[in-house]
Formats: structure tokens, sequence, C-alpha cells
């Protein structure tokens, strides 16, 4: 990969625990691959709407129920989630391989295993989802739509729950990121999200971290310095995502790049796979994962410099991906390109 220090502080990869849960060894055979690889960052995307995984203490029933499924069913024993023990384990090992574990709690969207343990935080006349628009209580979830779920942001107890959780996640967690999420919050009031994502950001840095959310806070006003967007749209930026990250780097603020036309490894590598997903333009081949520059994003956004950009992650969502083997089979040799891309002297 050549001499020098490498282009990005940054170089990640994005592990989904909550749609297809993977216990303790594969995630610790995933940091082996990434040490290897040269890459620091591991995102563990911990809650989703299918599963939360992640012992929280104060609040037991978001284990005791909300754990209990993934996509498909299928999940066996049940429920499914890491003690803190196996979590401070996973740490520990990554840490041992110059990895910082960075967790992530997705909110207040892709939160139907929250509502599911907690009834109490859902919106009057929840809709569970598009195939069934009738008003439902919530119960577990084994599909892969998205942008259904909300929780109820006017009601004090949902206020109490998050700060219970981020608190233990911060206990847990010695590196300086949480990521909070943000993303797909299709059926939360843009009002009440932005206000939520200014409080949420808020309570992350009295806890001593750094905010992480997917790029669409970058459309929220009066965020706390430092907190850090990660972009999944295109090479290509789409409106209004581009505008609002011009925006966002206008502010001085950086940003992670997981466009997810090249660099998602849960999208198909060729259209015959039978693994993954086709909905970021089709299949992504090792062509196209080798053959991106970050600089053509920079050059895309008005105002964009180098500097913008903390660094490149990899993500995968494991809507398709049961196993230590499917892992593999969607990672490489993908990953290698992106590695080599991330690790690329400056």
């Amino acid at each position: 990969m050549g001499g020098g220090e490498p282009r990005f502080a940054w170089r990640g990869l994005m592990l989904d625990v909550a749609r297809h849960f993977h216990p303790v060894e594969t995630v610790l055979a995933v940091v082996d691959e990434l040490a290897a690889r040269g890459l620091n960052r591991l995102h563990l995307h911990l809650t989703d709407d299918q599963g939360w995984r992640i012992e929280i203490e104060s609040r037991p029933r978001l284990t005791e129920l909300g754990a209990a499924t993934q996509v498909g069913g299928g999940l066996e024993p049940s429920p499914a989630y890491f003690t803190k023990d196996d979590y401070r384990r996973i740490v520990a090992y990554a840490a041992e391989r110059g990895i910082t574990v960075v967790p992530e709690i997705d909110l207040p969207g892709h939160t139907n295993a929250v509502l599911v343990s907690y009834p109490e935080l859902a919106p009057a006349g929840v809709v569970y989802h598009e195939t069934k628009p009738e008003a439902l209580p919530p119960h577990p979830y084994e599909g892969i739509e998205v942008g259904f779920s909300t929780l109820s942001l006017g009601l004090d107890a949902t206020y109490d729950l998050v700060r219970d959780v981020l608190r233990e996640i911060a206990e847990l967690t010695p590196g300086e990121w949480i990521h909070i999420g943000g993303d797909e919050s299709l059926s939360t009031d843009p009002d009440e999200y932005a206000d939520f994502i200014r409080w949420v950001t808020a309570e992350v840095v009295a806890l001593g971290k750094t905010p992480i959310g997917w790029h669409e806070i970058t459309r929220v006003e009066g965020l706390p310095d430092g907190t850090i967007a990660q972009y999944w749209n295109f090479v290509e930026p789409e409106e209004p995502h581009g505008s609002h990250l011009a925006g966002w780097v206008a502010q001085g603020r950086q940003v992670i790049l997981s466009p997810a036309d090249v660099a998602y490894l849960d999208i198909k590598p060729h259209a015959d796979h039978p693994l993954g997903l086709v909905w970021a333009k089709g299949p992504t081949s090792l062509e196209d994962a080798a053959g991106w520059d970050p600089q053509d994003i920079v050059d895309a956004i008005p105002g964009m410099t180098p500097a913008h950009v903390l660094g490149v992650e990899a993500p995968m969502f494991t809507e398709t991906i049961a196993t230590l083997e499917d892992i593999r089979e969607m990672a490489f040799p993908r990953l290698d390109a992106l590695a080599r891309i991330m690790s690329e002297p400056r």
C-alpha cells in the first residue's frame, strides 16, 4: 500500500448485527480481517427494527423482548444479543489490533425493537409497515422494509430511556465516538426530528463522546461542535443530499464517506449473486469498488475540501447476510479494493 501516513484517519467497516445477529466469535473473525488490511474502525450497528443486540441493565426488556427475532426468523437461541461482557471482549480484542469499536444506537427511526420492548413509547396509531396499513401495536419484525417506525418524541419516558441507553453505552465504550443513527426516520415529524437530533447529540457530548449520525442529520441546524456526519448517498450526490452536505461542510464540519453505489458491501457484486440487494443503482462490481476516488465527492460538493473528509467506511447491512461465510463472500475482494483506497499514502 506504499509508504507514509495513510490518506485517511478513519478507515472502517460497519457490521450490522441487528437484522441478522452475528455472535462474538464471528465479530472477532471480522476484526482479524480488518486488522490484516490496515483498517482501524469497526462500527457496530447494534439496533434496528428487527432486533436490539446490546444488554442495557437499566432497561432489560430491550433484550428480553427486543432481541427475539431477526430477518426471516429462525433465530436460535432466542433472544440473541451481546451481554456487556461480550461487548467488552469485542472492544478489547479490537483494541489489541489497533481497531476502535464505534457503537451505533439507531434513533429515532429504525426503532421497532424498542417499541416491541416498551410499547408505551410508540406514537398513537403507529403504522407497522406498508403491507399492513392498519394501525397495529408494535410486534417483532422479520422483514426488510424501512421507515415505518419512530419513537414518540412527545413523551418524557422516551428521553428517559434514551438517556439510560446512552449512559450505559458510553460506560462500555472507551473509544471517542457514539453513533446515533438518524437515518430514514420517515415516520417522524420533521420538526420533532430536528429537536430530537439536537437533544441526543448534546447528550452524547455531555457523556464525553463525539456524536456521529447518518447524513440526514446535516439538515438539522444547531448541532454541537465536532458532530460528524456519515454520508451514504452516491458518488454523484442526489438532491437534497448534496445541498445539505454543502451546508454541513460550510460550518467546518467533517464527514465520513460511505457512498452506497461503491462502498456498500451488502449490495450484490453482480446481478446473479444469491446474496445482497440492488437498491444502490444496481450491483456494485469489484471494478466499481476499486475505481472511484473520494475526491470525486469532494469535487461534487460546493465548498468541500479534503480536510472535511475524516475518512471512508464500508457498510455491511445484513438483510441477506446470516453467517461468517456470507460476510466473507460479500466483503471480498471488494473490501480489499476499498482498503487500498482508504490506506493509500497521503
